[in-house]
């Protein structure tokens, strides 16, 4: 079988924002598409040791449930105060400011077009000025 015939499987599924908005930094940071790195994932989460892993083990008394860890980039690039377009604004900026390379290619031209537009309006490129140079934008919409 073709590794084309192995893609014919198609999924269509409802994402938890946040998780997909990871996932995608993910697959950026690994110079990967979002298929290929959510198809790695799954692999690694059907292996018989992961399968396993959270088994429980009737001869070993019972051990308090622990919190789960934070994903990789949530403490560090997620936002979700309610507003979002300025969340994703912030995201953008935050992504940015810690490894451009991380952002996709559109994503890159907007940031600087705007860092561009701020240094020229005499601004200095912070969160506040981005975030205000998207909504003054998006006002003349």
């Amino acid at each position: 079988m073709s590794k084309q015939d192995s893609r014919a499987g198609q999924l269509n599924a409802v994402i938890d924002v946040k998780l997909l908005f990871l996932a995608k930094l993910a697959a950026r940071y690994k110079d990967q598409t979002l298929v290929e790195f959510i198809e790695d994932a799954l692999r690694r989460a059907l292996s018989p040791a992961a399968m396993q892993e959270d088994e429980p083990n009737v001869t070993e008394p019972a051990k308090p449930i622990q919190p789960t860890q934070s994903l990789w980039m949530e403490d560090l690039c997620w936002v979700d105060t309610g507003k979002p377009d300025h969340d994703d604004a912030t995201r953008l900026f935050i992504v940015a400011t810690k490894n451009v390379n991380l952002l996709a290619p559109k994503q890159r031209a907007l940031f600087h077009h705007i860092v561009t537009e701020l240094t020229a309006q005499g601004k200095k490129a912070t969160l506040k000025n981005f975030v205000n140079f998207i909504d003054y934008s998006k006002g003349g919409e």
